[in-house]
């Protein structure tokens, strides 16, 4: 029976919006959230989907160490958060298979979510 397993990190970075007509094409910072989520069958053995350690260490490593107290525009063209979304997007899907969903937070009232 396939279930889904998540997993939240909080990062910082700072970034400017270079093509935005508005406040945020000057450099500002965020406290981001990402929401990781996996999908698959527990497996008979051990009964997970995913070792919750073995996730967020490959986040970390493949994606997020590379934002983390950064900034974004040395890397990304146009930081939005869409456009981030998609680059971790690429950075995590060869890492993690089962990966299903990424939900990234700029602010807590503002998300955006990506699921191919």
């Amino acid at each position: 029976m396939p279930m889904q397993l998540s997993v939240d990190f909080d990062f910082c970075s700072a970034h400017q919006l270079p093509y935005y007509d508005g406040p945020c094409k000057r450099m500002h910072g965020h406290n981001y959230r990402l929401q990781v989520v996996v999908e698959g069958t527990p497996d008979p053995r051990d009964g997970m989907i995913m070792d919750f350690e073995i996730l967020r260490t490959q986040v970390w490593e493949h994606a997020l160490a590379a934002c983390d107290h950064h900034t974004l525009n040395d890397f990304l063209d146009n930081p939005t958060a869409e456009n981030m979304v998609l680059w971790m997007w690429e950075k995590l899907k060869p890492q993690i298979p089962q990966l299903y969903e990424l939900r990234l937070w700029e602010t807590p009232q503002y998300c955006v979510t990506y699921r191919p």
